[in-house]
């Protein structure tokens, strides 16, 4: 199990990507959490994407939602619910290390009493461009918690067809697939990787030759073709707070990663820190 000190008194530094159907039900529990406990830290939101009526079914948006940033909406919203300090950047897709390293940017940050700043990186995007940029920005930190969430996605005909028009063998791919995901927490303190990050877990997502960044694509483009069963995206945001929770109770890391299959019925595979560790005693 990974431990911070006690001695010090923590800020939680929380920058995310992605507010999509992963992304909005993580938002609106963390900062729930960030409440409950009486968190010190800041929660920044990227995401440019805007809220679409397609968007309402396994998102956490209303009608009169429409045609505004997602992340603007969900930082209003649960900011001013939970009375957390939530900000959101919706000028453009994260296709840099520099935009990146910007969003963590403490200037002007208010610590107060806190002596110990724990950088969050949140991943809660839907390809391995955005992985990829993740990944060597982790690398690159002294300190930083990366956690990253996937879900599979529903396969489905490429095509306007409705589903009572599918083939039998088409309803059978859709109902055999989108049940799967997986949460992977990274972890490098002092310029020391201490717990792998999702890329190095899944190397795969390293091998992509061509990746494309989310700002070279149209609007059009960048809905999902393979759509996410929206009871896995939920459970898969459940397993990320489970993280947070420890973190914000405890001060602690006790799993490295977890796996969830919903298949036939919630069943996650957690996989714990395998060593102890005590941070933040400098």
């Amino acid at each position: 199990m990974i431990t911070f000190s006690s001695d010090f008194k923590p800020y939680f530094q929380i920058v995310q990507l992605g507010c999509g159907a992963n992304g909005s039900a993580v938002i609106q529990q963390i900062t729930q959490l960030m409440n409950i406990f009486g968190i010190k830290g800041s929660y920044m939101i990227a995401d440019p994407d805007t809220v679409e009526e397609h968007n309402l079914k396994n998102q956490l948006f209303l009608p009169k939602d429409i045609d505004q940033k997602k992340a603007t909406v969900l930082a209003r919203r649960y900011g001013n619910h939970y009375n957390v300090p939530v900000f959101s950047y919706t000028q453009s897709y994260v296709d840099s290390e520099q935009i990146l390293t910007n969003l963590f940017n403490d200037e002007y940050i208010d610590f107060g009493f806190c002596q110990l700043k724990i950088p969050i990186l949140i991943g809660c995007v839907d390809n391995n461009f955005s992985r990829q940029l993740m990944h060597r920005y982790f690398l690159s930190q002294e300190d930083l918690i990366y956690i990253d969430v996937g879900v599979e996605g529903s396969r489905v005909p490429q095509d306007e067809r409705t589903m009572s028009q599918w083939t039998t063998e088409e309803k059978t791919d859709f109902m055999a697939t989108g049940w799967t995901g997986q949460v992977v927490c990274g972890l490098r303190w002092k310029g020391e990787t201490i717990l792998d990050p999702v890329c190095t877990e899944f190397p795969d997502m390293l091998e992509d030759e061509d990746p494309i960044g989310p700002s070279e694509m149209a609007c059009s483009q960048l809905i999902s073709k393979e759509p996410q069963k929206l009871l896995t995206n939920k459970y898969a945001a459940l397993e990320v707070v489970s993280y947070f929770s420890s973190l914000f109770n405890e001060l602690s890391l006790p799993n490295h990663k977890s796996y969830l299959t919903l298949k036939h019925k919630c069943k996650v595979k957690v996989y714990p820190v395998a060593f102890s560790r005590l941070l933040g005693t400098e």
